[in-house]
């Protein structure tokens, strides 16, 4: 068995929970509630939990099932290793052919109780083909978040086996943010189910244990999901001090009673856990409740099949027989040891001897040459690992247990682009190149290197990322870390497969071919995401850059954008003065073109012109035509005008779409194209009027608490921007593609 095996046997051991009953205080305290263990601190009756570090009473009712003290929420089950599984319950919102629905949306609340939902462990799913569901915390973090679920028809399964991952398509799910303790849900259908009607009438939501549902095409025509019970996992801890705290505190009792335990930080963020140590198991919240585990009875494999097996306190040894010796640094096997090498006589042995030397010696050299070179490499990255804040970086992560952001070595990204291939190029811009990676794990990235960062850049950086880390909406692409050990940090993100919303409106040769529909559906998506990074991202992030070559589509056109944020970090190209201003031609606001000062309302500009992008199948520049008609924003505002609307709009649009729901829609788009930045709507406005604008708008839900500002908007009688180009200045930067 290899040193490697070892050590994570040993891991393993340590961490395995007890199979004994756990003691507990008191001889009469229950440790079972029917199927259920009930360890400590958790326990049954007064005296029988630790009161002292919060409300850890079971009730057991009917001897039989165990609640959380006295509320509804019955227990699965508790381990000491800081989580406690409940059961979930599932929402629904049904419709009929009248569009008449029935529905029923869960909320859970534990906030006087020590516990919080697992944001590693759990998932907010979503399961219907016209699904719309909002996940928040009433109190506390204030998070909102929430995602579509779309489908048209059972054809659009074909090629989707049972049992996979919710994707978008008739399921969708999305991660929870750390340190919640209730949540409430919402949903609501675009059209009532109007056009899924014969397939699937319901919509279902529920937070569960990630794994413990996949997908069957089967769920969107039954009625299996409404009674359904999936587990919840929470996160407990013991008080609100870290382990350092509860050591120095003399008015509660520290909690790790076991002399063979130690102090961990909690997955929760407040409050610490308790360990056995290693080569202990048991209830580290019990004098002598862990106890020393026997490596040897419990597993065979403990050492190499030739050595003998020998339990100590708190380990085991490995006896080798005689004339063998434990290798522990390369094989983990007993070897045979070397025997003498006789000495060699005679001028031949002497010639050896001397060639020997020298040999070594030049080896020697080498090797020294080597290690300064490896010595300078090594000073470098450490050097640049501070100069990008790598220290505050690795201190914002160990104090987010369960942040899944990493910081990736220059090695690791290396490896996953085969040092960094050409075949791996996925994109090219002036700013850098993203290539695609492929990690230890198959787990597909986009890795962007950028060309340079300016000093002020550099020193924002780790600040920034921890920001970025913290995103988690269905419709931006997933941070997933960085590399600070280089010159200019690379970024490491999720790896979306569909492309641009670029090469698909614009593709060469080839009409595009999604519909009205879809499109609409697209610049919802976009909306959406944006409305969340201005109005509920904390602090607000603005895009800066927003674009259809930043518009990620997923294999179902779901839409995610990329490169949020990126402005406040994106390295400046030497040929371009966007260190004044930054973006893309053909997108910039004109306001900020004047005023050299962004704002959320630039971010809305950008979007217009991708939403005209979207009505019109055109590029946002068109350098070979005529001067007065090179910007689409410009010709779309006079067009819009003069309501000669037919003469830009697709084809396909004006053949799918009636005309009146059209001119809403292009009247919302000029809006956005306001010259004037207070003339222009929200994000969160522009994303509720295009819900609104969907076809069957009948039977769409509007968000609650603002109908008002969503027909405002809508019933706004508004005139046409002017689009005037006098004020825009040429500049040397990134056009569109």
């Amino acid at each position: 068995m290899s040193v490697i095996g070892f050590l994570l046997f040993a891991f393993l051991t340590t961490a395995s929970k007890a199979k004994a009953a756990p003691d507990t205080l008191l001889p009469s305290c229950k440790t079972t509630c029917g199927d259920i263990d009930i360890p400590y601190p958790f326990g049954i009756g007064e005296g029988c939990y630790a009161k002292e570090y919060g409300d850890f009473s079971i009730n057991c009712e009917d001897n039989s099932t165990a609640f959380l003290s006295d509320s509804v929420y019955e227990i699965v089950n508790i381990s000491v290793t800081g989580e406690l599984r409940i059961k979930g319950s599932t929402g629904f919102d049904c419709y009929d052919t009248r569009g008449n629905n029935n529905y029923s949306f869960p909320q859970v609340d534990v906030a006087k109780l020590p516990f919080t939902f697992s944001h590693t462990r759990n998932k907010f799913v979503v399961v219907g083909c016209d699904t719309d569901a909002y996940i928040w915390d009433q109190y506390g973090t204030r998070y909102s978040g929430g995602c579509m679920s779309y489908c048209e028809s059972l054809e659009s399964f074909r090629d989707i086996p049972n049992g996979s991952s919710c994707s978008g398509l008739g399921c969708c799910e999305v991660s929870i943010p750390r340190g919640i303790n209730n949540y409430t849900t919402d949903m609501s259908s675009y059209y009532g189910y109007n056009y899924s009607m014969d397939f699937n009438h319901c919509g279902f939501i529920f937070l569960a244990e990630q794994g413990q549902y996949t997908f069957s095409v089967s769920d969107l025509s039954s009625d299996r999901l409404e009674t359904q019970t999936l587990p919840i996992v929470l996160d407990w801890s013991i008080g609100g001090q870290t382990c350092e705290e509860a050591k120095k505190n003399r008015t509660v009792p520290y909690a790790c009673r076991s002399d063979n335990s130690h102090c961990i930080k909690s997955n929760n963020g407040a409050g610490y856990l308790c360990q056995c140590s290693t080569g202990y198991q048991g209830n580290p919240y019990l004098p002598r409740g862990c106890h020393d585990i026997d490596e040897c009875a419990q597993s065979p494999d403990a050492c190499p099949s030739n050595a003998t097996c020998a339990n100590t306190v708190g380990g085991y040894e490995c006896t080798c027989p005689e004339g063998y010796r434990l290798n522990l640094h390369f094989t983990g096997e007993c070897e045979g040891t070397i025997s003498a090498v006789p000495v060699i006589n005679g001028v031949g042995g002497g010639l050896l001897v001397l060639l020997s030397a020298s040999a070594f010696t030049c080896w020697g050299c080498q090797r020294r040459n080597l290690a300064d070179q490896m010595r300078k490499v090594a000073e470098f990255r450490q050097k640049m690992f501070e100069h990008n804040g790598g220290p505050l970086l690795q201190q914002y992560i160990s104090s987010q247990p369960g942040n899944t952001f990493r910081i990736f070595t220059e090695e690791d990204l290396a490896k996953a682009t085969s040092g960094f291939a050409d075949d791996q190029i996925i994109g090219r811009g002036g700013h850098g190149v993203v290539y695609l990676g492929r990690m230890e794990d198959d787990t597909l990235v986009a890795i962007k290197k950028s060309k340079m960062m300016d000093e002020r850049e550099s020193k924002e950086f780790a600040r920034e990322m921890a920001i970025l880390s913290q995103i988690n909406h269905v419709n931006v692409v997933k941070i997933l870390g960085c590399c600070v050990e280089v010159e200019v940090p690379m970024l490491v993100y999720e790896f979306v497969p569909g492309g641009t919303l670029f090469s698909v409106i614009h593709r060469r040769n080839e009409r595009t071919t999604i519909s009205l529909g879809v499109r609409l559906r697209i610049a919802t998506e976009v909306a959406e995401a944006l409305a969340y990074l201005h109005s509920y991202a904390s602090p607000p992030i603005l895009h800066k850059d927003v674009k259809t070559s930043n518009i990620l589509l997923e294999e179902n056109h779901r839409a995610k954008i990329s490169d949020f944020g990126a402005s406040d970090f994106a390295p400046v190209d030497e040929a371009e003065i966007a260190s004044v201003v930054q973006g893309t031609w053909g997108y910039l606001d004109p306001e900020y073109l004047q005023t050299y000062q962004f704002s959320e309302k630039s971010d809305v500009y950008s979007f217009g012109v991708v939403l005209v992008e979207l009505l019109t199948g055109r590029k946002p520049l068109d350098l070979q035509g005529p001067v007065d008609k090179r910007g689409l924003a410009l010709t779309f505002g006079s067009l819009l005008s003069e309501e000669k609307l037919e003469n830009i709009l697709d084809p396909q649009v004006t053949a799918e779409g009636d005309a009146e729901r059209l001119r809403e829609i292009a009247e919302l788009a000029g809006r956005c194209l306001s010259v004037k930045g207070a003339d222009r709507p929200t994000m969160k406005e522009v994303s509720i009027a295009l819900q609104l604008l969907g076809p069957s708008r009948a039977y769409y839900s509007v968000p609650r608490d603002t109908p008002e500002e969503a027909e405002s908007l809508l019933d706004h009688e508004q005139s046409t921007a002017d689009l005037s180009s006098k004020n825009h200045t040429i500049l040397e930067i990134e056009a569109g593609r």
